[in-house]
């Protein structure tokens, strides 16, 4: 069962509120959905659509046809019509476009200003229509528009009852429930990033506010007093980075959050850490670039840039996680990587992953330990010298916190000895650098080898190759061309495995690269590590999402 409804509208007429409210409510009949958000920069006018699938199995990827169109004005009834399948229902009010385009009006604006008195309450009539055709129980999404305007439900209440009114039946019949009250969690990806800060320990966020990573500064604003974290914004980007430093110096779990352009503020700040041997988490939500790019739109275009940020040569921990679920998780290893070899740690999201709503299971702190990676303070007093940068096998020195004992905790910018001072001494300067760099011997070992989708041999198949959110669309497009492809997928980006990708290459028919960029970025960093390229790529750089369907008809050309 798959049944994808759109509401579009201009910014200021409530579209993803009204996307909000619709989603909750199917999430509470106990179905799965995927919510997709797509967006202008503006504050008024201009395209905005909520894309909102609805399935009796899990759904991680949007599509461009729709069964239920609800316009909210004229231009995106102009603009999304094309788009409804056939058979499909378009609900617009009565004053939208012209009549005889089989599109069904009904008095929205009529009903929201004379009976309500609240003009803005037109979404809300078109919203209960849809609700009714869809089949949704009243009352659940009566439950789920409390939630959303608390005291100002009431009238949103009588306008919703209005729309019930308006049409005469439900035109689609949806499944049982599929699970039960606490089996599974409604999340956005951008949600989801802030939770698994929370849950890896998370104690100091400084940030820029910057499109797509604002959302997780705001989640973890909004959860700040619960959780006892010290959330600052900052007045720009390079001093969000070296705030959350001096924080991990003083011993709190701290992240950052930005985008490509705040990223690039803050790659010195990197370096310092690479150099200090600090650990610090960057939340990176990508967006088509160069520059300002397309502030409100998807892209992985940031992988390379990730991976190579920052003067000199040091380790780093790099993830792109697929959905809600995978974000969480990965954020929560994202940490303990970071804390444990004391390194940098990336975490690449994009617009899409960030902002889209997804039906994932309940999730499970305890699947990712934390540990407390911090020298204890007895053995600190025991010890003769404390050398913060001490030299050993696996690289990973003693770290102490400052003023927990009369030992000194030396951190230096500038090139040091074990201790902490300052050296121009070359026989040290090689031995330090030899020991940072052996921490990716170590990190490597805890990265989990690419998802292979059907498990077994890829013997004689072609592999669709992808990483970070293009997950869902890939999967759903191997799915349906059905035998003889498979999908392999990567969510732990470096270091690098490159073992399983050397057996992909030498029993796959065909690689064909999927990633949301002009050139191909995963196949390059691949081919710079194993010589091996994709045999072909499907590229797409127009800032909007992938789809199964995009990714088939390219496949088959």
């Amino acid at each position: 069962m798959n049944v994808t409804v759109r509401i579009a509208g201009a910014a200021g007429q409530g579209v993803q509120t009204l996307g909000d409210i619709l989603a909750r409510s199917v999430f509470r009949t106990g179905l799965y959905l995927h919510g997709e958000m797509s967006y202008h920069s503006r504050i008024r006018g201009g395209e905005n659509a909520f894309t909102l699938r609805i399935g009796d199995s899990p759904v991680l990827a949007t599509e461009t046809k729709a069964d239920l169109l609800v316009a909210l004005n004229a231009e995106m009834l102009v603009l999304y019509r094309p788009a409804v399948r056939e058979g499909g229902v378009v609900l617009t009010d009565e004053g939208v476009g012209e009549p005889g385009d089989g599109a069904v009006r009904l008095p929205a604006g009529r009903l929201a200003r004379d009976e309500l008195k609240l003009p803005i309450a037109a979404g809300v009539v078109l919203l209960g229509a849809a609700a009714r055709l869809l089949g949704l129980e009243q009352e659940r999404v009566s439950n789920a528009i409390r939630s959303a305007f608390g005291d100002r439900a009431e009238p949103n209440l009588r306008a919703l009852a209005l729309g019930y009114d308006q049409v005469p039946d439900r035109r689609w019949r949806l499944p049982p429930p599929q699970f039960q009250a606490g089996e599974a969690m409604l999340l956005t990806g951008g949600q989801a990033v802030g939770a698994g800060a929370i849950a890896a320990g998370c104690r100091f966020l400084a940030a820029y506010p910057m499109t797509p990573g604002t959302p997780v500064m705001e989640f973890l604003a909004g959860h700040a007093a619960r959780y006892g974290i010290l959330v600052e914004q900052a007045e720009d980007e390079i001093a969000a980075i070296n705030m959350a430093l001096g924080a991990s110096y003083a011993g709190a779990r701290a992240l950052v959050t930005t985008s490509g352009g705040g990223f690039a503020l803050m790659v010195e700040g990197l370096s310092l850490a690479g150099m200090i041997e600090t650990p610090v988490v960057v939340h990176l939500g990508q967006r088509p670039g160069p520059a300002t790019g397309l502030p409100t739109r998807t892209g992985q275009e940031n992988l390379l840039f990730a991976l190579h940020a920052g003067h000199g040569e040091f380790p780093r921990y790099l993830v792109a996680p697929t959905d809600p679920a995978d974000a969480f998780y990965l954020t929560m290893k994202a940490f303990e990587v970071a804390e444990k070899h004391q390194v940098p740690a990336i975490v690449l999201t994009d617009q899409f992953l960030v902002d889209s709503y997804a039906v994932v299971p309940a999730l499970d702190p305890a699947r990712v330990p934390v540990r407390d990676h911090l020298l204890p303070v007895e053995e600190l007093n025991r010890m003769g010298r404390y050398e913060r940068f001490a030299v050993t096998e696996s690289g990973i020195s003693p770290r102490a916190l400052p003023g927990v004992s009369e030992k000194l905790v030396l951190v230096d910018s500038d090139e040091h000895d074990a201790y902490g001072r300052i050296t121009e001494d070359l026989a040290i300067r090689r031995a330090m650098v030899e020991k940072r760099l052996r921490k990716a011997d170590g990190m490597r070992e805890e990265i989990s080898p690419p998802e292979i989708y059907p498990a077994g041999s890829l013997r004689g198949k072609r592999v669709l190759l992808g990483w970070g959110s293009t997950y869902g669309a890939i999967r759903e497009a191997v799915e349906k061309l059905g035998d003889g492809y498979a999908h392999v997928h990567l969510r732990e980006l470096w270091p690098l495995r490159t073992e399983e990708l050397r057996r992909v290459w030498a029993e796959a028919e065909e690689v064909v690269l999927v990633e949301g960029t002009a050139t191909g970025q995963l196949g390059a960093l691949i081919a710079g590590e194993t010589g091996l390229r994709p045999h072909r790529f499907v590229p797409r750089y127009d800032g909007r999402p992938f789809t199964a369907e995009d990714i088939i008809a390219e496949v088959e050309r």
